[in-house]
């Protein structure tokens, strides 16, 4: 049973983009593994890590430093 664990800061992905992406690795894990029926036994695990916990190249970075960069919401 596949299990896909997603660490993201906290706030980055709304709920629609969550879904989208559970949707989405759910099927690259089905067609990775070449079994349908995979679907029904695949886990994804979004973690939001929270403000001021995500480091990158040595930094702590917050919400205030990446916020411009946030995916649109879907429609």
């Amino acid at each position: 049973m596949p299990v896909v664990h997603v660490y993201t800061a906290e706030n980055w992905l709304s709920a629609k983009r969550k879904k989208l992406m559970v949707e989405k690795i759910t099927a690259a894990v089905v067609e990775a593994e070449g079994f349908p029926a995979v679907r029904e036994l695949t886990y994804v695990l979004i973690h939001d890590v929270p403000d001021g916990g995500w480091g990158f190249k040595g930094q702590v970075f917050a919400e205030e430093q990446f916020k411009d960069k946030k995916p649109p919401d879907l429609d």
